[in-house]
């Protein structure tokens, strides 16, 4: 009788741990791609370009639009983490479970990517000719060389 409760709690210590690992992992592996090629055209918009206040205006708009989405799904692929680690601890196979969780974390990963890619258009339209072709060069250079 001991053993199946020191069984059942080593399984649920085992879950616990998976999931938080899971979860921590998973919040911080999308950061990296995205956030290089965000920070790179950050850095060129806010540095490189002499924007008006108008642009400035019309730019951290869009920031605090895409930012909402983009803790949204991090919070989304880190919940996804956590039913795959428990899906994993439960099962110790690549059941349903796992499939589904799976499935989540990679939708959350490609919107993601296209969130990011959208917001590279928004920022673009509001920029002159003359700072397109700026911003143009560093998207091109960042995801040519970047970590991707």
């Amino acid at each position: 009788m001991m053993t199946v409760w020191r069984t059942a709690l080593l399984t649920v210590l085992l879950a616990f741990a998976a999931a938080y690992a899971g979860a921590r992992l998973g919040a911080e592996a999308p950061r990296k791609p995205a956030r290089a090629l965000r920070e790179s055209i950050y850095e060129t918009v806010h540095q490189q370009l002499q924007l008006t206040t108008a642009q400035q205006a019309a730019i951290r708009r869009i920031d605090d639009h895409y930012e909402h989405m983009r803790n949204a799904r991090r919070a989304d692929i880190g919940s996804a983490d956590g039913d795959l680690a428990q899906a994993l601890a439960n099962e110790m196979a690549l059941g349903t479970a796992a499939q589904r969780a799976l499935v989540r974390i990679q939708g959350s990963l490609g919107d993601m990517q296209r969130d990011s890619v959208l917001y590279v258009l928004d920022v673009r339209a509001v920029l002159t000719p003359e700072q397109q072709m700026v911003l143009d060069r560093k998207v091109f250079d960042t995801l040519a060389h970047g970590p991707l």
